[in-house]
């Protein structure tokens, strides 16, 4: 018949009953072992330190929190490189590199990744509490080691690499920039007076056929037609006033037209009438007027004519040779008049060949110049962008030097460990003991259920199928009574022996209980 059924909370609660000396005989193996090692586990401190990012001259809060985040990350990776955390190790020598007979157990890689899963680093950012105040942006610096000294140590030359990398990065980076900047505006301002070099050549050498010369050489030839116009208007007067003298000259030569008996008259009768005939045009036309211009002319040949001896003045003449020498006279006149007026409309039209000719090149030279002026536009406002730049740059120089622009503020210092963060000694004590009474039920349960029998009423009923009417207990007798209380009682002075063993080694050969006793109470 099978003994196996499925066990119930009387069963379990009955073999504790019955074992339950052997639960506190491995209660008492248990945890001395816990307590020793809450008592002697190595101690963690940490010690921690606050920098501020502190960045005024950002406006925005999108941009400030770019600067912090690029900031952050950047100086991160710099800080926490591989070489500057394994020469903190080896200046404090730690993870064994203190030994100096041996060689370090720990690799070059070991020691970094060792260094480094102890740092730390948390970003901290406050959000604005009123209207008016932006976002702060902070991060912590940590390291954990278990010597206190160290820890604190490390935590200092961490926050002092932070700091001084980020002075570095920062009046660097300025001075490069401005560098860079500086080089860039010499090479645009370089290449700019080359352009205006070659755009003042150009227009040195094309002077006459500029295209922003087109309208003055347009507005030339327009004014050239028209004193073209009046110099022809003007010869075909003349050349109508000559035909008509010719006509006159041949009538005062016959003598035609002169019937009345010929007396004596003065020279200058006619150029009276004449002047004041002129002063008469003046009032209605201009100096300018084909008739005022006549009349001019005929007074000059009648002045060339007339005597200007008051003895000959008052000698008289004939009407006829005065006639014909004022035709003649006038008809000389009229002859250097058209002259001149062909003179000058030969030198108008050169003006105006002249004019067209400048039109026709600044029309050619239009492209090639445009073409430098755009250049020229270009690198200017290039030029201008760099020069901007350079300026900005160059207040930013001036700022980071000076110490009021963006920087890293120490506004926690890292704190000497009085105490280590862990291990939680009191809670592993308190676990250990918890524990150690459960591990030793569950050793003693596990142990009774591999023994195999007969175990309590239970079973029987289940074998026989019937369930007792009564069930009497186990009676001991007085000799296993005795033997139970021997076996409790070697046991208990076998264990406080034991206890008292180990401390007298611990007295003679370790540290004295006393000093023992206050470490053990400095670690709680």
């Amino acid at each position: 018949m099978s003994l196996d059924r499925e066990l119930t909370i009387n069963d379990f609660i009955n073999i504790i009953k019955r074992k339950f000396t052997y639960i506190v005989g491995s209660f008492l193996l248990l945890f001395p072992i816990v307590l020793a090692y809450a008592i002697w586990a190595t101690p963690t401190y940490q010690s921690v330190a606050t920098i501020l990012i502190e960045s005024p001259h950002v406006k925005s809060g999108a941009e400030r929190e770019k600067f912090a985040t690029e900031r952050f990350a950047k100086l991160n990776q710099v800080v926490l490189s591989k070489e500057n955390l394994v020469n903190l190790a080896k200046k404090y020598k730690l993870y064994g590199m203190d030994k100096v007979d041996k060689k370090p157990s720990i690799s070059t890689d070991g020691l970094y990744f060792a260094i480094r899963n102890s740092i730390f680093i948390e970003k901290l950012k406050a959000e604005p509490e009123g209207w008016e105040s932006s976002a702060t942006f902070a991060f912590k610096v940590s390291f954990q080691y278990y010597d206190a000294k160290d820890t604190f140590n490390i935590t200092n030359d961490l926050v002092k690499l932070f700091l001084d990398e980020n002075d570095r990065v920062s009046k660097g980076q300025v001075l490069e920039t401005v560098e860079f900047f500086s080089k860039e505006e010499a090479k645009r301002r370089d290449e700019l007076e080359k352009i205006e070099s070659e755009v003042t050549s150009y227009k040195r050498i094309y002077a006459d056929a500029l295209p922003e010369n087109k309208g003055i050489y347009v507005g030339s030839i327009e004014r050239l037609e028209n004193d073209l116009r009046n110099n022809q208007l003007e010869q075909r007067s003349v050349q109508a006033e000559l035909r008509s003298l010719d006509v006159s000259l041949e009538s005062a030569k016959a003598g035609v037209g002169l019937n009345t008996p010929q007396q004596p008259i003065s020279g200058s009768t006619d150029l009276d009438v004449l002047r004041q005939e002129l002063a008469k045009q003046k009032i209605i036309y201009n100096d300018n007027h084909p008739t005022v211009r006549m009349l001019q002319r005929r007074i000059e040949a009648l002045e060339k004519v007339a005597p200007t001896d008051p003895v000959k003045a008052d000698k008289p003449i004939s009407l006829q040779s005065v006639m014909v020498a004022k035709v003649q006279a006038q008809i000389d006149t009229a002859n250097n008049r058209i002259e001149s007026l062909r003179a000058e409309e030969s030198n108008i039209r050169a003006k105006m060949g002249q004019a067209e000719r400048s039109i026709i090149r600044s029309t050619q030279t239009e492209g090639a110049l445009g073409a430098l002026l755009r250049e020229y536009e270009s690198a200017k406002i290039a030029y201008a962008e760099i020069k901007s730049k350079l300026d900005n740059s160059k207040i930013a120089k001036n700022i980071e030097i000076e110490n009021k622009g963006e920087r890293f503020v120490l506004i926690e210092a890292p704190v000497y460990p009085d105490r280590p963060i862990k291990p939680n000694r009191k809670m592993i004590i308190l676990g250990g003991f918890i524990g150690s009474i459960l591990a030793s039920i569950a050793l003693v349960i596990l142990l009774d259920l591999m023994r195999t029998g007969v175990k309590g009423v239970d079973t029987i009923a289940s074998i026989v199928g019937v369930q007792p009417m009564v069930a009497i207990p186990y009676i001991s007798s007085n000799a296993e009574e005795k033997r139970k209380k021997y076996i409790m009682y070697y046991f208990v002075i076998g264990y406080l022996g034991l206890v008292f063993i180990a401390l007298f080694v611990i007295h003679i050969f370790v540290m004295p209980l006393d000093i023992l006793m206050s470490k053990i109470a400095a670690r709680f």
